[in-house]
């Protein structure tokens, strides 16, 4: 039995409020992500001043690890972006016979298949890159000019 159209109307009007919140609630995660991999790196960075060069490194790989999640993060998130884009067209153009309510899983799924292997791609976009590439560079440059003797630290 089809659905009449204020019903579908309803649902897809509920379907693309859930779809914001999952949206955003990536955002809140990828915030969390940025927070570890500066605390982490920054910490290894300092102790790298009173222990040994090799924080520096650790700082660096730690920071490529959580630039890497974050580009796996903001993949999945973005494999929401066609469902959304659909259903704001759907509304703006006053046109529901088409579009089927409850597809948010078969969307994200077709999606992931069709460019999940661009994922990686977002690894260079600045809001993925900030802070994980400035501390990841730091810890190099401290390491590398430290081992080529271009800086001294005195440690106790």
């Amino acid at each position: 039995m089809p659905m009449d159209e204020k019903t579908t109307i309803s649902l897809l009007g509920n379907e693309y409020s859930l779809l914001q919140q999952f949206y955003e609630d990536f955002d809140k995660r990828i915030l969390g992500i940025k927070g570890w991999s500066a605390t982490v790196a920054i910490a290894a960075i300092g102790g790298g001043f009173y222990q040994t060069r090799l924080l520096w490194l650790f700082a660096a790989g730690a920071s490529l690890v959580f630039w890497l999640l974050e580009t796996i993060w903001k993949g999945f998130q973005y494999c929401y972006s066609p469902r959304i884009e659909l259903l704001e067209r759907v509304f703006r153009e006053d046109k529901f016979e088409d579009v089927a309510p409850f597809q948010i899983g078969k969307s994200w799924y077709k999606e992931f298949q069709k460019n999940g292997y661009q994922m990686f791609s977002n690894f260079k976009l600045p809001i993925v890159w900030f802070p994980h590439g400035v501390t990841l560079i730091l810890g190099l440059l401290l390491y590398l000019f430290e081992a080529f003797h271009l800086i001294t630290i005195a440690r106790k």
